[in-house]
C-alpha cells in the first residue's frame, strides 16, 4: 500500500514539473512566436504528461479495456521523440534530412492505428539515434548548447532504458527513474536553450567586425538614459565620430586592412569611455557614443582625448605605417525632443567639423542653425 502511493506521488510530481515547464515555454513562445525551441520544448514537456497519465491510468486498470489510453500512450511517446529531434535539429540552426523527416510524418499515423508496435519501436528507435547522432556531430563541433543538451539526453536515455528494462524483469530500478530523466532533461535543455538564444540576442546587438554594439543595440539602451532624462534635470550628450578619408585606406591597403584599423580604433574608443556610456558602430566608419549624465563639456572632452589618441595611432602594414584621424561632432539633449533630433545635431556638427577641414571637434547647441548635412558640407 505505502509502496503504490509513494509510486502515485511520484507520478503527480511528474505531472507537475511538466506542467510548469509546457506553462512556461508556451507563454515564453507566445510572445516570441519565431522562436520555435521554446515551442519544441513546450512539445516535448506535453507529450511527457500525455504519457505520465497515460501510464498511470493504464497501470490501475484494465489496458484492453480502453484503446483510446492505449493509442494516447502511443501518440504520447511519439511527440517525445519528434519533439526531441527537432529541438536538436534547431539548436542547430538546421532541419532534418528528407529521410527523417518522412519517418517523423510516419509515426504517428502508426501511432494512432496501431497497425505494427514493432514498426513504431523500430522508427522511435531511428529517430532516437537521429536526434543522438546530431547532438554529438554538433557538440564536437564546440557546439557548447549541444553538449548540454546531449547530457540531458543521455540522462534521459539511460533512465527510460532502465525502466523498460525494470518492466521486462531484468533490472530492479526506482519507479522514480523516468520522471528523474524527464526533470533533469528539461533542466539542462532549458538552460541550453536560453544561453543559446541569448547569445542570438547579443549577436543582433552586435557588430561582428568591432564587437561595439550595432545601431539596433545602441537604439534599445538608449531608450532607458532618454526616459530616465525626461523624468529628472539631468542631460546627457551624444557624440558622432566619423573616420577621415578612409576610403583611400581601404583603396590603398586593402579591406582587411581597412578592417583591422577600424577594430584598433574600436579598441582605443572602448578604452576611452565609461562603463555607463553607451558606445556603438552607426554603420560604415561611423560611430556614436551616449554619454549619460553628461554636459557638452565632458563630451568635448572625450571627443578631444578620443581625436588625439587616434591621430596618434599607427598601424602598420609591411613597413609602411597606416595614420588615420578622425572628425567629431557633438550636441547635448534637450528635455523633450526625440532622441532622432540630437542625433541629427551631433551629425550635422559633425560634417561642420568635415567641412572645417577635419581632425577636429565641433558642437552644435540647440538653438543653433540645424541646417541639413549636405548644407553644412557645401
Amino acid at each position: 500500500m505505502l509502496n503504490s502511493m509513494w509510486k502515485v506521488y511520484i507520478d503527480g510530481v511528474g505531472a507537475g514539473v511538466f506542467l510548469i515547464f509546457l506553462g512556461a515555454r508556451l507563454d515564453l513562445w507566445r510572445h516570441r512566436p519565431e522562436r520555435l525551441v521554446h515551442l519544441w520544448l513546450a512539445a516535448v514537456a506535453f507529450s511527457a504528461l500525455i504519457v505520465n497519465f497515460t501510464a498511470v491510468f493504464l497501470k490501475t486498470t484494465d489496458a484492453g479495456g480502453y484503446p483510446i489510453v492505449v493509442m494516447l500512450n502511443y501518440i504520447g511517446v511519439a511527440g517525445v521523440v519528434v519533439s526531441l529531434l527537432e529541438l536538436v535539429f534547431n539548436l542547430a540552426g538546421s532541419t532534418p534530412p528528407r529521410l527523417i523527416r518522412g519517418l517523423e510524418f510516419l509515426l504517428l499515423p502508426l501511432a494512432v492505428l496501431r497497425i505494427s508496435k514493432s514498426a513504431v519501436l523500430i522508427i522511435v528507435a531511428v529517430l532516437l539515434l537521429a536526434t543522438l547522432f546530431k547532438a554529438v556531430k554538433s557538440a564536437r563541433k564546440g557546439d557548447a548548447d549541444a553538449r548540454v543538451v546531449l547530457w540531458g539526453l543521455a540522462v534521459l536515455l539511460i533512465c527510460l532504458v532502465s525502466d523498460i528494462a525494470q518492466k521486462l524483469v531484468l533490472v530492479n530500478v526506482p519507479h522514480l527513474f523516468p520522471v528523474l530523466g524527464f526533470i533533469v532533461f528539461f533542466l539542462l535543455a532549458t538552460h541550453a536553450v536560453n544561453c543559446h538564444l541569448a547569445r542570438e540576442e547579443s549577436a543582433a546587438r552586435t557588430d561582428p567586425l568591432t564587437g561595439l554594439l550595432n545601431r539596433r543595440g545602441f537604439l534599445e539602451l538608449s531608450r532607458l538614459v532618454v526616459s530616465m532624462a525626461e523624468r529628472s534635470a539631468r542631460s546627457f550628450s551624444i557624440i558622432m565620430i566619423d573616420l577621415d578619408h578612409f576610403k583611400r585606406v581601404n583603396d590603398e591597403f586593402g579591406h582587411a586592412m581597412g578592417d583591422r584599423v577600424l577594430q584598433e580604433i574600436a579598441s582605443i574608443l572602448l578604452r576611452g569611455v565609461r562603463e555607463q556610456d553607451i558606445l556603438a558602430r552607426w554603420g560604415g566608419e561611423e560611430v556614436i557614443i551616449l554619454l549619460p549624465d553628461t554636459g557638452v563639456d565632458g563630451a568635448n572632452a572625450l571627443g578631444e582625448k578620443i581625436r588625439t589618441s587616434v591621430e596618434k595611432l599607427e598601424t602598420w602594414h609591411g613597413a609602411t605605417p597606416i595614420c588615420v584621424t578622425l572628425s567629431v561632432g557633438i550636441s547635448e539633449y534637450h528635455r523633450g525632443e526625440p532622441l532622432t533630433d540630437t542625433i541629427q545635431r551631433a551629425d550635422n556638427a559633425l560634417y561642420r567639423a568635415k567641412s572645417s577641414g577635419r581632425n577636429r571637434v565641433e558642437y552644435l547647441a540647440f538653438t543653433d542653425d540645424t541646417t541639413s548635412a549636405g548644407d553644412l558640407i557645401q
